[in-house]
């Protein structure tokens, strides 16, 4: 666990340098929030139901309950970060690295920040944290799905 959280606070500092700050979202939601926000993974949502017969998903993701907080409260620019476990109701793959419940690190531009600037913070982010883990050479992939379109 000790090398986990050295690897999580190299990730926190690296997203701090670049002004996020951290917004901690439910692990819980209600089942009508996260319904058709998926397409065909929502299979793989966990559903429970609490004593009073509500219906509640675990999250999936970090990114849609942060999605719906900055609905919520209407905030027009913010850089945000998160560190937590999701689930996913999968057949878990354990020798392919694959789990129901694991970490899912996220780190949000949301607003109005110029055409392109997001997304190129986003690639020096990622930049910026593997080699501060000191992984060895890497290549980062950049896709646009928009080339799809034609």
């Amino acid at each position: 666990m000790a090398v986990l959280e050295d690897v999580f606070t190299i990730i926190r500092n690296c997203f701090k340098r670049h002004d996020a700050v951290t917004i901690d979202t439910p692990v819980f939601e209600l089942k009508e929030v996260l319904t058709g926000k998926y397409g065909e993974d929502s299979k793989l949502i966990y559903d429970l139901q609490d004593q009073g017969g509500e219906l509640l998903s675990l999250r999936y993701d970090l990114t849609v309950p942060f999605a719906r907080y900055v609905a919520m409260n209407k905030i027009k620019n913010i850089k945000r970060y998160q560190i937590g476990k999701v689930y996913r109701r999968d057949n878990p793959a354990m020798t392919k690295g694959r789990f129901r419940e694991f970490y899912q690190c996220d780190f949000d531009i949301a607003g109005d920040y110029g055409p392109m600037l997001a997304d190129v913070e986003c690639v020096r982010v990622i930049h910026e944290i593997l080699s501060d883990l000191k992984i060895g050479d890497f290549v980062i992939n950049v896709n646009h799905r928009s080339i799809l379109d034609g």
